[in-house]
């Protein structure tokens, strides 16, 4: 979880809670506490004694253990005959999952929504133990031998597996403790559902094909995504790029709250429309839909140069700085409010869970430059950390603000912007100022969503084998955006 404060462990069981307190008018929001259905969606919330709606199980929140465990997840007193242990691996079956939550069950758990949906947080009794892997993935703990089904999960990512456990360790296999590629709820395989803008500048689909989501081609040095494999959808936003298969483009998408409903994660990388301003997020309506789409539950992501996407309907969380704030330059054009021009700026990682998991990748994860062609310059690498460098920068945060809500409970919470990492900025045009850090990657909570940006590509600016360092923590991210969280009221929107 991305915790804006700190909070107890908490896990989703049988007892199902709605998000509650949305805007009833919001195109999201039928009056009551579940999404819209269609007639190919799978059920998205069970009914309780008092007739509300309520959403389903899925994620554990970040934070001390309230059942008093020492974090390992087996409750005192609780004495199982067996042990289950493993390492939990991204959809690729390469890359460690540092907090993935991973359990043995007799019931299977709730169908994961196959539209944008609320979810709460529910407290796990010492009746279900459970493990959260280390940051090398690594997980152990104490069950009951027996016919039940283990569940392997982080964020939106779910794998469920039938098992007839016997008693004493056993020592789980990969292929059931790597999270799926592809979506089929129906065999107990479920990953979010992802739109992507495809950009100019930032060919993240190549990326999201490297996590496994797609099969790649190796051609020299060049992995990319092979088109029509991958289980996500391609909105058209580029004129310069081409990808079979897209279903429309930027425009429609976000002018639809029918299609936006269709997806828990939305990806709008750099560039929009070629780097012009796109005309479209003036449109209050559009506006409107991009809030009450990440109220719902969605998850808006954003990179660099498409900062407009995220300062448009959110502003009030933050603002950029812009060319004419450089004390050598008078006025620019409005189209280029966000360029700070090309740079590359070294940053620092500031989250303590993620720096741990970068520091456990393997040396293959960590520094993939013998993979890559020994004459061009050597890419990025996690050698330096708590460091990390980072390229093909274009925008800067200039600063993050406040954002306080009704917690509930007669008081206000700060929903505003964690700052994973940070670095410097624009020596171009001085901005921020020599010597002054700014955010580099960012995420705050609205309504039951959230909304992440990054100042940098998320790809680099050539063709090459495996993942970059910003790529690793793109899929870091991707995959802590996606648990449970308190779903406070949204701040009204600015402007």
């Amino acid at each position: 979880m991305i915790p804006l404060m700190r909070r107890p462990v908490l896990f989703p069981v049988l007892v199902l809670l709605g998000c509650g307190g949305r805007d009833p008018s919001s195109p999201f929001d039928d009056g009551t506490d579940s999404m819209p259905t269609t007639a190919t969606s799978t059920p998205t919330a069970t009914t309780s004694a008092d007739g509300t709606t309520g959403s389903p199980k899925l994620d554990v929140m970040d934070g001390g253990n309230t059942a008093g465990d020492d974090g390992g997840g087996a409750c005192p007193g609780v004495n199982g005959d067996a042990i289950l242990s493993g390492t939990v691996y991204a959809p690729n079956g390469q890359i460690p999952i540092a907090g993935a939550v991973v359990y043995f069950t007799p019931d299977p758990p709730d169908p994961v929504p196959q539209l944008v949906y609320c979810l709460d947080c529910i407290e796990l009794t010492c009746d279900d133990p459970y493990a959260l892997t280390e940051p090398d993935g690594s997980f152990s703990f104490d069950t009951h031998a027996g016919s039940g089904y283990l569940v392997v999960q982080k964020g939106q990512f779910r794998r469920v597996t039938p098992l007839e456990l016997s008693e004493g360790s056993t020592a789980l296999d990969a292929a059931l403790t790597t999270l799926p590629d592809h979506n089929d709820p129906a065999s107990g395989l479920s990953i979010p559902r992802i739109a992507v803008a495809l950009g100019d500048h930032d060919r993240l689909e190549h990326s999201l094909a490297k996590l496994g989501l797609g099969d790649t081609s190796i051609d020299g040095y060049e992995e990319e995504l092979i088109a029509g494999t991958e289980p996500f959808d391609v909105w058209d936003n580029s004129p310069q790029q081409d990808l079979p298969g897209s279903l429309g483009d930027f425009a429609q998408l976000v002018s639809s709250p029918v299609l936006l409903e269709q997806y828990h994660i939305v990806f709008v990388p750099c560039s929009l429309q070629a780097g012009e301003y796109p005309a479209v997020l003036d449109d209050p309506i559009v506006l409107d839909n991009i809030r009450s789409w990440v109220a719902a539950g969605g998850k808006w992501y954003v990179a660099d140069w498409s900062g407009e996407a995220i300062d448009k309907p959110f502003g009030q969380y933050q603002t950029f700085w812009k060319r004419q704030d450089s004390p050598t330059v008078a006025q620019w054009q409005d189209q280029d409010w966000l360029d700070l021009g090309h740079y590359d700026p070294l940053g620092t990682v500031l989250d303590p869970e993620l720096l741990a998991w970068l520091q456990a990748l393997p040396p293959a994860l960590a520094d993939i430059n013998p993979q890559n062609d020994p004459t061009l310059d050597p890419l990025p690498t996690l050698g330096m950390l708590p460091q990390l460098q980072t390229v093909y920068a274009y925008s800067g945060i200039r600063e993050l603000a406040s954002v306080m809500v009704d917690d509930g409970m007669g008081g206000t919470v700060d929903v505003g912007h964690k700052v994973w990492i940070e670095g410097e900025g624009s020596a171009t045009w001085g901005v921020p100022p020599p010597g002054q850090q700014h955010p580099l990657t960012i995420s705050a909570e609205y309504g039951c969503g959230r909304i992440l940006f990054t100042a940098y590509h998320t790809v680099e600016g050539r063709s090459y084998v495996g993942l970059t360092p910003q790529e690793l923590v793109l899929m870091y991210l991707v995959m802590e955006i996606g648990v449970c969280q308190t779903p406070y009221e949204p701040p009204p929107p600015v402007g």
